[in-house]
């Protein structure tokens, strides 16, 4: 009977536990997180990875960076610098919502930008929740869209 209860027991402990995220109360600093630099095996701290140029990357990968490559290493830069406090600690939360995933369509922000194009992008802008970017990336290419059709339709009318 006892076997039976702690099987039973455990089997719904295992079965229903929750993901949680957990931080401790002492931020990290720069100098306590390392990231592994692509195409090696060598790791960097995060305030070095900030002061790095794409010259220096070049060094220690072995090869030259593409334009798109330097675009994005900027990119990843500004990122990490802004989840940096002036007390020289990492806003964690900041930093996690900074590696959110790729671009997601969102067809709302499309057909606003497609059906007022200017102002459309402007709404989806000023539209504050975890969807903005994507909306208003998505806006402003109905606002493409949008333009490429008016100048076709204008251009095949004379």
């Amino acid at each position: 009977m006892r076997k039976s209860v702690l099987a039973i027991l455990s089997m719904i402990f295992t079965f229903y536990s929750y993901s949680t995220s957990i931080y401790s109360s002492i931020e990290p600093k720069p100098e306590q997180i390392s990231i592994t630099i692509p195409g090696t095996d060598e790791t960097i701290n995060l305030a070095e990875y900030v002061k790095l140029k794409a010259s220096d990357l070049k060094g220690l990968t072995g090869k030259k960076l593409t334009l798109k490559e330097r675009i994005v290493f900027r990119i990843n830069q500004k990122r990490i610098k802004k989840t940096i406090r002036k007390d020289g600690t990492i806003d964690m939360i900041a930093y996690e919502k900074a590696a959110k995933g790729p671009f997601k369509w969102h067809w709302g922000g499309f057909f606003i930008g497609l059906l007022v194009p200017i102002l459309g992008m402007v709404i989806a802008a000023f539209i504050k929740d975890d969807q903005r970017k994507n909306r208003t990336t998505s806006a402003c290419i109905g606002t493409l869209v949008a333009c490429i059709a008016f100048i076709i339709f204008v251009g095949s009318s004379f």
